[in-house]
């Protein structure tokens, strides 16, 4: 016959589990207590008793303990503060303390992170169901941000006096992973996204990646919907492609409808705000950044190539679309004047000058409203008098 728990004032949720561990802080005078996130002990190299060698009066063969062989036993029973090296271990929430109160050493219970909703101690303002709790380094308390592990289930202001709140916890609501070069295997794919669609009509998305940020941007700020960051910090010695970001869209169907549009990327800027002052507000930057100049190769800051297997004509490089008008093709900041850059004096001009070419001179295509235009490229092109 199934149980039925108690869900008055004060009650659990029915699916929460509890394990005993034992409370070892780094900074040995930190009081627990009910409610506050604990990490397990990760990097602990001692068993659950905080020995380094087998117990010999248990018949066993004294040796120290290594890794690959499962001894290190405190890293599975010992908790600790959140801190910056144990936050991928969080070992769940503060049930009960036990003889010592919470001070180091004490035997206390821990409710597990399997997603069920327990009492947290939360030092933040947050809303149901939206405000994600999180840990971090040296935290005592649960905040809105850090290390995400739950979800807040009640609204209610902690931000000024903390306490409970409850709390569905389970880190795993968050993608998060964190691994080095020597524990992956050359080619590894880490995480994959792999589905197949057979609709007919509206759409199909992958991964969406939905954020919002509704408050007052008072200070030095950035947001980001999605943030790609690669760092290539050993040496490069051998050919390879290096790329922060590649999309790829591969055609092999049949395309047959005039109003079809196909991009490997499209970035599209949109809304309706209020400009009162602002600097910048584009719908693709690229902000060149290196410290030093490559001393071989070209350095570029967008470059188009045509690879195709067939070497198939591209009919514009850059295609663009002035339906709601544009007052400028180009707007050259800050590029003359300096060694190196590509805008320099050319002439006076005047009614009587002329330009003439140092050598050959070429016609560049352009097409303007469905009409081919060329604009004019010359060797060391000078200007003259022509009267």
């Amino acid at each position: 016959m199934t149980q039925v728990m108690s869900m008055s004032s004060g009650a659990i949720d029915p699916i929460a589990v509890s394990k005993r561990v034992f409370w070892r802080p780094v900074t040995s005078t930190t009081i627990l207590k009910v409610g506050q996130p604990v990490c397990y002990s990760s990097d602990s190299v001692l068993d659950y008793q905080e020995r380094a060698a087998d117990p010999t009066h248990l018949g066993l063969t004294a040796d120290t303990y290594a890794e690959g062989e499962q001894e290190f036993t405190g890293r599975l029973l010992v908790v600790e503060e959140p801190l910056t090296a144990n936050l991928k271990a969080f070992a769940g929430v503060v049930k009960s303390l036990g003889p010592k109160a919470g001070a180091d050493g004490d035997m206390i219970e821990i409710w597990i992170p399997n997603g069920a909703v327990v009492p947290c101690y939360v030092a933040a303002s947050v809303t149901n169901e939206v405000s994600i709790l999180g840990i971090v380094n040296a935290g005592v308390s649960f905040i809105s941000g850090g290390r995400a592990v739950g979800l807040a289930q009640e609204t209610i202001d902690r931000s000024s006096t903390n306490g409970m709140c409850w709390g569905k916890i389970n880190p795993d609501m968050f993608l998060y992973q964190a691994a080095t070069t020597s524990t992956l295997l050359t080619g590894v794919v880490v995480n994959t996204l792999q589905h197949s669609s057979i609709n007919t009509s509206g759409s199909f998305c992958n991964l969406m990646v939905h954020s919002t940020c509704s408050g007052v941007l008072a200070a030095a700020h950035n947001e980001w919907g999605i943030l790609d960051y690669l760092n290539i910090s050993g040496s490069i010695t051998a050919a390879g492609h290096t790329r922060a970001l590649l999309a790829q869209l591969n055609l092999a169907g049949t395309i047959n409808h005039a109003g079809s549009h196909q991009y490997a990327i499209m970035a599209q800027l949109s809304g309706s705000p209020t400009f009162t002052a602002n600097q910048r507000c584009a719908g693709l930057a690229v902000d060149l950044s290196l410290g030093v100049k490559p001393t071989s190769g070209v350095y570029n800051g967008i470059q188009i190539a045509n690879n195709g297997a067939n070497q198939t004509e591209v009919d514009h490089a850059i295609e663009i679309w002035g339906n709601y008008g544009i007052n400028y093709l180009f707007s050259f900041q800050s590029c003359d004047g300096i060694t190196g850059n590509f805008i320099s004096n050319g002439g006076t001009g005047g009614a009587t000058k002329v330009i003439t070419s140092g050598g050959d001179w070429k016609k560049i295509k352009v097409n303007i409203g469905g009409t081919d235009y060329f604009m004019i490229a010359m060797v060391l092109p000078v200007e003259i008098d022509n009267t």
